[in-house]
């Protein structure tokens, strides 16, 4: 751990003493390699539901919650939301493909949670990367049988993170 603070700064040590250097200035045969591998990884961020309209529910209102699907893949599900037709929610989710990320096909099921039985699907919505410039705070809107039942607001963004 004392090592990687003193890397951080930029400072290496050697045989004991603490030599000041830039990592740009570090000699290939020293700490630092050039021939670094880099992998893409994809952040989905579900920010919020709102103005959900369905209801399968005949005692309460929706508990929402949101399952996230790349090209028909599971990521993962958002928790559920008690009692709510809008809510924030601010949950992300990571993937690393081996695709290029415009060929990926984002899908979100909407359902409602149920104690007693399975879960209820309430709509789906979708979101092509290859069609789209801006993936920022973006609306999503959730579909039933043709009619609009609640939007999501996401963000999809692209980090390179370095392989050790």
């Amino acid at each position: 751990k004392q090592w990687y603070q003193r890397r951080v700064r930029g400072i290496v040590q050697d045989n004991g003493t603490d030599q000041s250097q830039d990592a740009e200035s570090v000699d290939a045969g020293d700490v630092l390699r050039e021939d670094k591998k880099c992998e893409t990884v994809l952040r989905v961020v579900i920010h919020s539901v709102t103005g959900i309209t369905r209801e399968t529910d005949t005692v309460s209102a929706v508990d929402p919650f949101v399952e996230v699907l790349a090209n028909s893949v599971l990521l993962g599900a958002t928790k559920p939301r008690q009692d709510t037709t809008s809510c924030v929610i601010e949950e992300a989710f990571f993937i690393k493909t081996a695709q290029s990320p415009d060929k990926l096909k984002l899908k979100f099921h909407l359902k409602d949670q149920d104690h007693m039985n399975e879960h209820d699907l309430l709509g789906h919505g979708y979101f092509d990367l290859s069609e789209e410039d801006m993936t920022e705070k973006q609306t999503v809107h959730l579909k039933w049988k043709g009619s609009e039942i609640g939007q999501l607001l996401i963000s999809v963004d692209f980090q390179n993170i370095t392989i050790v």
